[in-house]
C-alpha cells in the first residue's frame, strides 16, 4: 500500500479528462433537485401573484439551474455520456478498479473512515479519535514530517472541538472529555 500511495504523491500534474458520465448523472441529479424546489416553492401560499411572493427568488434560481443542468445532459448525450456512465455498472470495470492504484487507494480510505467511526469514535474521545485519524489519513496523503502531520492534526481537531462544542453548542460524537 506504501507504493501505491507514494505513487500518487510523485505525480506533479493532474490530468484532466472528460467527464460525459458524470455530467450525465449530474445533469439528471441536478434538473430533479431544481425541479423538486421549484415544486416546493410554486406551493407556497402568495398573496397577489408571483412578482410579490417569496417564493420569486427560490422559483429563479432552480429555474437557472434547470436549464444549467438540462445543458450539461444535453452535452453528455452528445459525448456518449450514458453508455460511459453504464459502464461503471459492469463487474470488468469494478475488477480492473480494485486492482488498480486508484481502487486501492479507495478501499484504503474506506477503511480508514470505517475504522474512525466504528472503532475510534466508540472507543475514544472525540477528541483523541479525531487527532489519531486526522493523523493518520495525512500521512496516508500528505508527504510531510510527522512533527508537522501531528501539530497539523492537533489545530484541525481544536477547531473542530472549538466551533462545535463551544461556538455551536452541539455534542459531538465519542465518549467525551
Amino acid at each position: 500500500m506504501a507504493n501505491i500511495v507514494e505513487e500518487l504523491k510523485e505525480k506533479t500534474k493532474e490530468e484532466v479528462e472528460e467527464t460525459p458520465a458524470g455530467d450525465f448523472f449530474m445533469g439528471i441529479a441536478l434538473m430533479i433537485l431544481s425541479a423538486a424546489v421549484i415544486y416546493v416553492a410554486w406551493s407556497w401560499p402568495r398573496e397577489g401573484n408571483l412578482a410579490s411572493s417569496a417564493a420569486l427568488f427560490p422559483v429563479l434560481i432552480a429555474s437557472t439551474l434547470f436549464l444549467m443542468a438540462f445543458s450539461i445532459f444535453l452535452t453528455s448525450l452528445k459525448n456518449n455520456g450514458f453508455r460511459r456512465f453504464l459502464h461503471y455498472f459492469t463487474v470488468g470495470y469494478w475488477q480492473q478498479f480494485l486492482t488498480s492504484t486508484k481502487g486501492k487507494l479507495l478501499l484504503l480510505t474506506l477503511s480508514t473512515i470505517l475504522v474512525y467511526m466504528i472503532l475510534l469514535l466508540k472507543a475514544l474521545p472525540f477528541e483523541a479519535a479525531t487527532i489519531i485519524y486526522t493523523a493518520g489519513s495525512l500521512r496516508i496523503f500528505w508527504k510531510a514530517k510527522m512533527v508537522r502531520i501531528i501539530i497539523v492534526s492537533v489545530v484541525i481537531t481544536a477547531f473542530y472541538v472549538l466551533s462545535f462544542r463551544y461556538l455551536f453548542g452541539l455534542e459531538l460524537p465519542g465518549l467525551g472529555m
